[in-house]
């Protein structure tokens, strides 16, 4: 719900506000509503009103209604005899005698890059809409609270859409520049109940400047534990949802102490104009901490200016002083304490193999010639730096997508009132992975169809798929990037026979996303879909998460998408910003990621709220399809079932990602921590959230790439499956059966395993009926391997890992041992248009995958399950278990 909960509509009285363990974790609201300005003390109007009670701004809340409005007013407009909350107010004090009033100070100076208008992403061009909330870091510990998740983008049609939001949620001001000159900055407020009387003064003094002020409490003189204020601020800055912050308690120094806890944060408490100023020049402060027991309200004012309005000076020496204040940060104190136990949290950055990866990457100047579209980066082949050239238009990707909300919403919409009941999305790999990861963490807004991906060619999931739906009432997506993928067109021709007998005009229920002058655009036309959505065609397939890939899907199930790409616009400026490399999220994540793979540390293992589950689904693809070619490759463990220590071997790092406080999964991963295994901490305020993670792990692939030697955007292995299977199929039509293959058995894999070495890893390709038995098998014999061996283990369904960790399987280590599962089907189910059926072309699939992953000199299995696969599989497990011992 965030830090404010309003009052219902209508309802007399101020905002109701959470209590101080509301700020656990550092987890924001959106940023407050705009309020009362304060007389500028250089304009005139004197500083009685401070006293008397603000007078609102005519201006504000014109454009809703008059409830609405009213419920949104500032706080300090509703007060009486200069109270707020009951609280008197103080007055502003005169300036001190002898002090300069420093007029014209911010005339000419340039912005801090730091700050909000120096965000090239466009955030600043659109102002906030909100400020997004998000956890600890890498490392870092967690941020608990959480957004309301799940808040449709509602109304039919773009101004619909922003009236509900912004009656919703309070929002900050468009940025201004105000008299003196300065751009906007957006800055975090906090204090305890000793420096309450400061705090408001000091927001509405800054707003007043035309900054973007994020209130994170407290709300009355209510005894409170000023750490949780200092640990909201801290965490805000640090994570780059505010550019500064301003913390205030009764003398400075208990704030100021806390928030210097907090990795990247670099508070100063400063009591004279001096200091301010040089915190921020000469040391690149952050946050401004005050005492109300020391400086008077209008000092605090000046300081507040003082400290906003300057900025760092990037000289050589005060860039070496700092560089050394971080290598001071990182060897003293080696990660945050987990909570009130003292134990120690290990830093995955104290490796000697990441603290390496990072040196080499400061050395490339890799953060700005990432930015820069400097393919030489990856590669030095001339060709090779042309074609990566043309896939990294994902960098810009979240701030160019705003302006398409406006078309997406009215297309949903549209949907909504033709009565569509069911969104089935027919893709693979990066075309169809995003839109589940929506699907699975949102559930259908009101209204709103529901959504099905549907990525396979076994025919049960197919007819299984067709007996759910309505189909006059269902909206089919065709997506594919390249408009050529075999499954994608197979399941069209499927629908399109099927809706043709139902409907009387087939095409209007079709909808293509794609990129432009494909196949599938003129079959588009041709055929007479509804609409054709053409992507960015410098946006790869797995980098297409906060593209029209994911976005579309994400329209019409109702997934709040201004506050999605919000939090995407958001990470994208961190991850650009000029902090230190350590400081960035995604250079800080892919240096770990690459660095603790070429330590040996390669098998990144993910334990995922519940929510969350889907979106290591598109990450396995994003970090195995990217990496894993010339040898090399980060494994992605999805969906392995826990275990104690001591059935993990020396090869993983484990990624813990919590959606709010988790204490079940920080139960999973401390004992884990204690046993020596480095563990990856990221957090997530609410689902929405996923934008910026989107975005994070998009950044931090590229750069693993760049650690590892590889090229991330091209898949050279991945077209000769393709062959095989086309070689398959051909055989199939010329002889009537598909080639055959001697069958494997049980001693076979029982004999790799015994030979298998550390690092070594099994996978499961399951060219099954993905039932909830068949996951239950394949899970329980996941389970045996690794607790038998050490290894860890994977789990594919055939042909949808194709589109996944195929690549990796080729192109990457030779460290796996794979299991081809496959299954007699009961039912065929025939392609229009084609000689065989989803059947025949499942199988193909599979031989032609073992084909080629011989070929590649892989220790790859064949192992025909019958017509009762979870038998089968029970009995696989049982009887390897008896053979290891």
């Amino acid at each position: 719900m965030g830090l404010l909960r309003r009052r219902a509509r209508g309802a007399a009285g101020p905002p109701r506000v959470e209590p101080p363990d509301g700020l656990r974790g550092a987890a924001l609201a959106g940023a407050r509503p705009a309020r009362a300005g304060l007389p500028h003390p250089r304009r005139g109007g004197g500083h009685g009103r401070g006293r008397r009670g603000v007078r609102p701004d005519p201006g504000r809340g014109a454009r809703l209604p008059a409830g609405r409005a009213a419920a949104l007013r500032p706080r300090a407009a509703r007060t009486r005899g200069g109270r707020a909350h009951g609280v008197a107010l103080p007055r502003l004090a005169r300036r001190p005698r002898g002090l300069p009033a420093r007029r014209g100070r911010a005339r000419g100076r340039r912005p801090d890059p730091g700050a909000d208008h120096a965000d090239p992403t466009g955030d600043q061009r659109r102002g906030a809409r909100r400020l997004p909330r998000r956890g600890r870091g890498e490392g870092e510990g967690r941020a608990g609270g959480a957004r309301r998740a799940g808040d449709a983008a509602g109304g039919d049609g773009a101004a619909r859409g922003r009236r509900a939001r912004l009656a919703a949620r309070p929002r900050c001001r468009r940025p201004a520049r105000h008299s003196g000159g300065a751009l906007s900055v957006r800055i975090a407020v906090a204090a305890d109940h000793a420096g309450f009387p400061h705090k408001e003064p000091l927001i509405r003094a800054l707003e007043q400047d035309g900054h973007q002020v994020v209130d994170l409490g407290t709300h009355s003189m209510a005894p409170v534990d000023y750490p949780d204020y200092a640990r909201a601020v801290g965490t805000a800055v640090r994570d780059g949802h505010v550019a500064l912050g301003v913390l205030v308690c009764g003398s400075g120094a208990g704030v100021a102490i806390a928030a210097n806890k907090l990795r990247g944060v670099r508070a100063a408490l400063c009591h004279d104009l001096f200091t301010a100023r040089q915190a921020r020049e000469d040391d690149d402060a952050n946050v401004l901490c005050l005492g109300a027991r020391v400086v008077g309200l209008d000092m605090a004012v000046a300081l507040a200016r003082e400290f906003v309005g300057a900025r760092f000076s990037r000289s050589e020496r005060h860039e070496r002083r700092l560089a050394k204040v971080a290598e001071l940060e990182a060897s003293e104190l080696g990660g945050e304490r987990a909570g009130a136990t003292g134990r120690r949290r290990a830093d995955p950055l104290a490796h000697p193999a990441v603290a390496a990866a990072l040196a080499r990457l400061g050395d490339l100047d890799a953060g700005p010639r990432l930015w820069a579209r400097d393919a030489s980066l990856w590669s030095a082949d001339a060709t090779v730096q042309a074609s990566i050239r043309r896939r990294l238009g994902w960098l810009p990707a979240p701030a160019a997508m705003r302006e398409r909300l406006g078309e997406l919403a009215a297309f949903a919409a549209s949907v909504r009132r033709d009565g569509v009941t069911d969104v089935v999305l027919l893709g693979m790999g990066g075309s169809s992975l995003a839109a589940e990861v929506l699907a699975a963490t949102f559930e259908a807004a009101p209204g709103r169809p529901r959504l099905t991906v549907l990525d396979t060619t076994d025919p049960g999931a197919i007819h299984a798929a067709l007996e759910r739906l309505a189909l006059p009432r269902t909206l089919v997506l065709v997506a594919s990037k390249s408009g050529t993928t075999a499954e994608m067109l197979a399941l069209y021709r499927l629908f399109r026979a099927e809706l043709a007998g139902r409907v009387a005009h087939p095409g209007a229920h079709f909808v293509a996303i794609t990129d432009p002058g494909t196949p599938l655009e003129r079959l588009a036309r041709d055929d007479g879909f509804r609409h054709a959505f053409l992507n960015d065609p410098e946006i790869g397939g797995r980098f297409s998460a906060l593209s029209l890939f994911g976005l579309v899907p994400g329209a019409l199930i109702g997934v709040d998408l201004p506050a999605l790409l919000d939090d995407a616009v958001s990470m994208a400026t961190r991850c650009r910003g000029v902090a230190p490399l350590r400081e960035n999220p995604g250079v800080r994540l892919g240096a770990i990621l690459g660095g603790l793979a070429e330590a040996g540390r390669d098998k990144v293992t993910l334990v995922l709220s519940e929510p969350l589950r889907a979106f290591g689904a598109w990450l396995e693809q994003l970090l195995t399809e990217s990496t894993g070619k010339q040898g090399k490759g980060l494994v992605v463990i999805h969906e392995e079932p826990p275990g104690p220590p001591a059935v993990y071997g020396d090869d993983r790092v484990f990624v813990a990602i919590a959606l709010g406080e988790d204490p079940g999964l920080e139960a999973a991963v401390a004992p884990l921590e204690a046993a020596g295994q480095p563990i990856v901490r990221l957090t997530l305020g609410s689902r929405l959230d996923l934008g910026g993670e989107f975005f994070r792990w998009e950044m931090a692939t590229a750069i693993a790439g760049a650690v590892l030697g590889v090229n991330p955007f091209d898949e050279p292995n991945v077209a000769q499956a393709k062959t095989a299977t086309g070689a398959a199929l051909d055989a199939f039509l010329d002889a009537g059966r598909l080639p055959e293959v001697a069958a494997d058995g049980a001693a076979d894999v029982a004999r790799a395993l015994a030979t298998a070495k550390p690092g070594d890893y099994v996978a499961l390709l399951a060219y099954l009926t993905p039932t909830p038995a068949a996951a239950a098998a394949l899970q329980r014999l996941r389970v045996r391997v690794r607790d038998g061996t050490r290894l860890a283990t994977t789990a594919g369904w055939g042909p949808r890992y194709l589109h996944s960790t195929g690549q990796l399987h080729k192109g990457g280590p030779n460290t796996p041992i794979l299991l081809v599962l496959t299954a007699r089907d009961r039912h065929e189910l025939a392609i229009p248009g084609e000689g065989y059926g989803f059947s025949t072309l499942k199988l193909a699939q599979a031989l032609g995958d073992l084909t080629t992953l011989r070929a590649a000199g892989r220790r790859a299995f064949w192992l025909p399950l019958g017509e009762a696969p979870e038998t089968a599989l029970e009995a696989l497990a049982a009887d390897l278990a008896r053979r290891l011992g």
